[in-house]
């Protein structure tokens, strides 16, 4: 999850530098008011067109105000406080006095976000530089030389609205010619995209101010729409007499293009055109006002899909774009209109289910995913199968902010992970509690030996007809500084998880055979059993680093077995017995740690050159009542005995397990039933004072 959010925060920034280019050539900024958090944005366009250097200061409205001509101030006040009114967005242009004092002018469009109560919550808006076009719409009222060279197009017409002359502009833009409208008032080749009220506004504005400028829906003499800013004059005479109307026309089609791209940019997956991150952290931001009054349920779906990186790696990119975009629109029709489903980077989507009734709702909606990817997904005829983990957070049972529904649903995402994939599970406190768990004992890892931490314990190996200790395992334990006493079953699977468990298997074998030496020192001459994980094994380097331990401690090798459980020895066969044949041709013991649990068979038992062969526990505990587990026991010992291999069995916690081992001639013991494990200095006094004696006597 980690690499995938750091390849998503790439690319928003790639996409965040692609707005700030397209603002800069449009020469359009914008500003975002978010009046649920009482903030306002804007974009380095909108310095720029101030005469600032982007981002100079914090952005105020009063600041704003500031820049704005003082004749035009009341004017923007209200356009915006109409707007609001209304419920509609805006459009107007104004004089702006910029830094050096020199007068410019801009047209701001702004449309308004309302919540279910029609409270506004945010207003996002365009600041568009158009001091060029209002120069040139003044030189072509004083010169006509001009009329004909501008770029925008110009119509005028007579006191009755009648066409008496158009411009090159004016004909390119619409394929209208003189000939084909003269005469004719503008109504005749209308777009009929506007209601009656549109025109009601323009002809109060210009029979009121002599002036109208806002953006209209034209078309073009081949029926296409198109999209322009107008502005109409109405001219008088020197007695006030109406004599013409002038309109300009700006084609600005292309520009509208560009606002939507850049929206999309901002707040679009380019790949599958669902809403990304930040729309959806939006979205979600916004509807919780909503619910918190109306105290409805909201769920937050994360989606991940199990197969992805397969895909990639067996076929190329190109086809995992589209098999991504294929899972989207899969998706995107089991929702409803009403819901969200977005796209956060890579294979992962994100589901906001607004208001829904009960859990039951959610599971429902996930229940559907999971059955819709049991079929493959088919692209250019190429069946590929995937599956979907899917975590879920209810609103507010699981948070009532952005930030904690969004880490609910993705840590119920990931136990679903942990637990075999294609499923969904809901997210529960217990996950939490074992995330943080798992969190804050990784991190310990890393220090735990630097710290301190890790102390060993020892447990005898008793020999049940010399009643004598003959060897110990090594068994290392933790004492968190914050947490305490950590039991190996909670730390060892994640350092093996983490490669940690490598640095750890050092010390211990360090740590022991020193421990070992001393007592040999003393006169004890007891074999150490060291536990290997599969991921030691798998370390080129492990063989090599442990030899050299032994050799640097001084040990004896004949007194040294390290011990190997059997699920681990099977996952690569050959490759264990490779590396086993090297630790024995070394030298060193080798014992089967929880023989019986997995495949056992003389087959594979022969090829080993372990020595020592260790009865797995689960055997032991019933093996003076249950009949099979006798049987099973007494079958490894036979093998064990015709292969010549010494059998040891573990988890001899009672009197009657000890009486049944002896009976099937099993003679080598070790458990609870002698001694737990100790330290080093207690082993030494437990070996000293034994007698052949259980530790209750």
């Amino acid at each position: 999850m980690q690499s995938a959010f750091s390849k998503n925060e790439l690319y928003c920034k790639k996409l965040y530098g692609g707005l700030l280019q397209a603002q800069a050539l449009a020469k359009i900024g914008h500003w975002e008011l978010d009046l649920v958090n009482n903030s306002l944005y804007w974009s380095d366009e909108v310095y720029r067109i101030f005469g600032l250097e982007p981002q100079e200061f914090d952005a105020t409205y009063e600041a704003f105000l500031s820049f704005v001509h003082p004749e035009d101030v009341e004017s923007v006040k209200s356009a915006y406080a109409l707007s609001i009114k209304n419920k509609q967005g805006y459009y107007i242009e104004h004089r702006i006095v910029r830094k050096n004092d020199e007068i410019g002018f801009v047209e701001e469009r702004c449309e308004h976000d309302f919540d279910s109560h029609g409270n506004i919550i945010k207003s996002i808006g365009t600041v568009h530089d158009i001091t060029k076009r209002k120069s040139a719409e003044n030189e072509l009222i004083l010169a006509s030389a001009v009329f004909e060279k501008m770029s925008d197009g110009v119509l005028i017409t007579d006191d009755k609205q009648r066409i008496i002359a158009i411009n090159s502009a004016y004909s390119a833009m619409t394929g209208y010619k003189i000939e084909d409208i003269k005469g004719k008032t503008p109504n005749t080749f209308s777009s009929g995209w506007h209601d009656n009220e549109f025109y009601k506004n323009l002809w109060k504005q210009l029979n009121e101010k002599h002036h109208y400028s806002g953006e209209i829906k034209d078309r073009r003499k081949n029926g296409e729409f198109f999209s322009a800013d107008i502005s109409i004059t109405a001219l008088h005479d020197e007695n006030g007499r109406l004599t013409n109307y002038i309109s300009i026309v700006n084609d600005i089609s292309d520009k509208k293009h560009k606002e939507t791209l850049i929206h999309n940019l901002a707040y679009f997956d380019s790949l599958t055109d669902l809403p990304n991150r930040i729309l959806f952290q939006e979205r979600v931001m916004n509807k919780i006002p909503a619910l918190k009054r109306s105290g409805a349920k909201m769920a937050l779906l994360f989606i991940d899909m199990d197969n992805f990186k397969s895909i990639n790696d067996s076929f190329d990119h190109f086809m995992g774009d589209k098999f991504l975009i294929e899972v989207a629109k899969s998706i995107q029709e089991l929702i409803r209109e009403e819901d969200t489903l977005a796209r956060l980077g890579g294979d992962e989507f994100t589901i906001i289910l607004e208001e829904v009734k009960s859990i039951s709702d959610a599971a429902y909606v996930a229940e559907k995913i999971i059955n819709k990817f049991k079929s493959p997904v088919i692209i250019n005829g190429l069946e590929l199968y995937t599956g979907v983990s899917i975590g879920i957070s209810i609103y507010p049972d699981d948070g009532e902010s952005y930030e904690e529904l969004v880490k609910a649903a993705d840590t119920a995402m990931y136990q679903v992970k942990e637990s075999g994939k294609n499923s969904y599970k809901f997210f529960t406190k217990a996950m939490n509690d074992k995330i943080r768990e798992r969190s804050l004992i990784e991190n310990g890892l890393r220090s735990a030996i630097s710290e301190g931490e890790l102390f060993l314990e020892y447990q005898p190996k008793i020999n049940l007809k010399t009643k004598s200790v003959y060897g110990m395992e090594a068994l290392v334990r933790w004492n968190h500084q914050d947490i305490g006493l950590i039991r190996p079953d909670k730390f060892i699977g994640i350092s093996e998880e983490t490669g940690q468990i490598c640095q750890i298997g050092l010390w211990v074998a360090k740590q022991a055979l020193k421990d070992t030496k001393a007592l040999h020192d003393e006169g004890n001459l007891l074999t150490v059993s060291i536990n290997v994980s599969n991921k030691q094994l798998s370390d080129s380097s492990f063989i090599d680093d442990f030899c050299a331990i032994v050799g640097e401690v001084g040990v004896d090798r004949r007194y040294v077995e390290l011990e190997i459980t059997e699920s681990h020895i099977m996952k690569d066969l050959d490759k264990s017995l490779s590396i086993l044949n090297i630790l024995h041709s070394k030298g060193l013991n080798l014992s089967i740690d929880d023989f019986g649990t997995g495949y056992s068979s003389l087959s594979y038992l022969k090829k080993l050159p372990a020595q020592t062969i260790k009865i797995d526990r689960s055997f032991v505990l019933d093996i003076d009542k249950d009949e099979d587990d006798r049987s099973i026991v007494a079958t490894i010992i036979a093998m064990a005995d015709a292969l010549g291999k010494d059998v040891i069995a573990e988890g001899s916690e009672t009197k009657e397990h000890i009486e049944a081992l002896e009976l099937l001639n099993c003679n080598q013991v070790q458990g609870y039933y002698f001694s737990k494990p100790l330290k080093i200095d207690k082993f030494r006094e437990f070996i000293r004072n034994f007698k052949g004696e259980p530790a209750s006597t």
